[in-house]
């Protein structure tokens, strides 16, 4: 058998160190261009659900299953956007809300009222989470038990308890509670009758491109409503304004 020179040996042994640091350096550059996942549940959140990384909500799970109770809202919350697992997602949800997290209670009194792509209707328990979501000041929960409170949803209809709870979201200047209560005020439903109010709130939702407080109010100028004179120079502004709110209207809590 032949055998290896030492110089030849030491030049074999030299490239075999190198092409392992040439590894070595590669798997180096390989992991420094995969940042790190944040342990942020909002952010792996959006990296999960808008960005569909299944690492992301692999490591969402793993922080839902070790008791963070905002990384169990965001997990259900993507679970359902995403149309993976709703039920599962419902479930992570529950645990939030019944861990105190008010902003999964809402998330499941919204979709419970309204249901979604794999959750279905369920109106009555979509009041027992906005009721203590909507009582800790939350004011999406707070619309949307007003909405039920109108329309009976899963409760009772009372024209003064919807008023009333679209008054709280109001407080935070949300357009669709804004324009609803302008509504109540209007026809004196849960409150006395009061034009006046009613044309304050309707601006106040317009003011934010709610499409329909703009049309009403275009309406209200073309016909000399709510204490308004006739005047067509407003009501084709507004007008205008609801056209161009339709492309980006407000959005609803």
């Amino acid at each position: 058998m032949a055998s290896i020179s030492p110089s030849k040996s030491g030049r074999v042994a030299a490239a075999l160190i190198a092409g392992a640091v040439a590894a070595a350096g590669l798997a180096w550059a390989i992991r420094a261009q995969r940042p790190t996942l944040p342990d942020d549940p909002l952010q792996l959140q959006i990296l999960a659900d808008a960005a569909r990384r299944d690492d992301a909500l692999a490591h969402l799970e793993r922080l839902a299953r070790d008791g963070n109770v905002a990384a169990r809202r965001a997990l259900g919350l993507t679970l359902i956007h995403r149309a993976l697992r709703p039920a599962e997602g419902l479930d992570w949800l529950r645990q939030a809300a019944r861990a105190g997290d008010t902003d999964a209670a809402f998330q499941l009194g919204k979709l419970l009222q309204g249901g979604a792509p794999g959750v279905p209707s369920n109106p009555v328990e979509a009041v027992q989470w906005l009721v203590p979501a909507a009582q800790a000041d939350h004011p999406g929960a707070a619309y949307y038990l007003g909405i039920a409170r109108r329309n009976g949803y899963g409760i009772a209809p009372d024209p003064a308890e919807a008023a009333r709870w679209f008054a709280v979201s109001a407080r935070h200047n949300v357009p669709a509670a804004l324009f609803m209560l302008a509504n109540a005020y209007r026809a004196g439903e849960g409150v006395p009758r009061n034009d006046a109010e009613a044309v304050r709130l309707y601006e106040a939702a317009a003011e934010q491109d709610h499409p329909e407080a703009l049309q009403t109010l275009a309406m209200a100028w073309r016909n000399g409503e709510m204490g308004l004179p006739r005047d067509d120079a407003q009501a084709q502004h507004y007008e205008m304004e609801t056209a161009h709110a339709l492309k980006h209207p407000a959005l609803k809590p």
